[in-house]
């Protein structure tokens, strides 16, 4: 049998199933299909005569020589990254500006431990947070306000250019004692009587709405708060229910303040793309800030997919 060389990508590989714990949510991870991800990992088992998991455990549990090879990935991959930064920085220069606008209220959870990584990456790189909630974060980028924005819909326009982020399932959150707890899957209809607390936005950005409650006519009654904590006590307190995603509320899960249930029977899942304008497609800090936004991401948000 012809030898395999040990590559970048097959600890990009072997990363992602320790960080995954599936062969499945790894082959999306780096875009391949599971039966070519197989080969390639029995390739290697081939080469050096050794398994690197098993394969019947959930999460899977590497073997010692799997767990050597993490760890020469843990240790090897990193330094790869930092030394393509340094060469971008050579070729494009290291200094520049960075406005940030979101359109979610709870993107800030996990994008200002990003920003804090890409802080100590590009030093010179000011990097800045546009205030407020804004509904039109393609407006800001057209006009020059904004240059890198958090979107949840892909709208074509000329001149931006939209990236997958990831993708993320909205849960249903009630008191421990509500009526709704004792059900596993709530439908559009177990709405009907309730009070929605929600985030003060429009109703077309509010997928719960959109896509679950008007399709089927149903409006019920709202109470709106700025801050999800705020949100987590109306609910805990019997005020009314609410929908969020399930990383935004797994700290209150964990602490017993609230349940979490599924979103009608194929679940409620929602999207966020990076959006910049086409220009500023070649400039290495504005790709390394997506690269950081969606390793972050991945690395300490509980529950992500993939989104092609």
């Amino acid at each position: 049998m012809k030898p395999i060389f040990l590559e970048l990508r097959h600890l990009k590989t072997l990363l992602a199933l320790k960080e995954t714990g599936s062969v499945s949510l790894a082959a999306k991870r780096v875009y391949l299909t599971q039966s070519a991800l197989s080969h390639q990992i029995k390739l290697l088992e081939d080469q050096y005569g050794l398994p690197l998991f098993e394969r019947k455990t959930q999460p899977l549990h590497f073997t010692s020589a799997g767990e050597r090879l993490i760890k020469l990935a843990n240790d090897i991959l990193p330094k790869v990254v930092e030394a393509e930064r340094d060469l971008a920085r050579v070729k494009q220069g290291e200094a520049g500006e960075l406005r940030i606008a979101v359109e979610c209220h709870t993107c800030f959870d996990w994008l200002m431990p990003a920003m804090d990584n890409f802080r100590r990456d590009w030093p010179l790189v000011e990097l800045d947070i546009v205030s407020g909630f804004h509904t039109d974060t393609v407006g800001l980028l057209l006009t020059h306000r904004a240059d890198w924005a958090v979107v949840s819909e892909i709208e074509e326009t000329a001149g931006i250019i939209h990236k997958p982020l990831f993708s993320y399932e909205m849960v249903g959150l009630c008191a421990k004692d509500h009526p709704l707890a004792a059900k596993t899957v709530w439908q559009a209809e177990d709405f009907i009587e309730q009070t929605l607390i929600t985030y003060p936005v429009p109703d077309d950005m509010l997928d719960l709405l959109r896509k679950v409650l008007q399709p089927k006519g149903i409006n019920p009654i709202r109470r709106t708060s700025e801050l999800t904590i705020a949100i987590i006590q109306l609910v805990a307190s019997k005020r009314g229910v609410a929908a969020l995603p399930f990383w935004a509320a797994k700290p209150y899960l964990d602490r017993g303040y609230v349940v979490a249930r599924q979103i009608t029977d194929d679940g409620l899942y929602s999207n966020l793309y990076a959006a910049f304008r086409e220009a500023d497609a070649g400039v290495a800090f504005v790709d390394d800030f997506y690269q950081t936004v969606k390793t972050q991401s991945f690395s300490t948000l509980p529950g992500l997919s993939v989104l092609e």
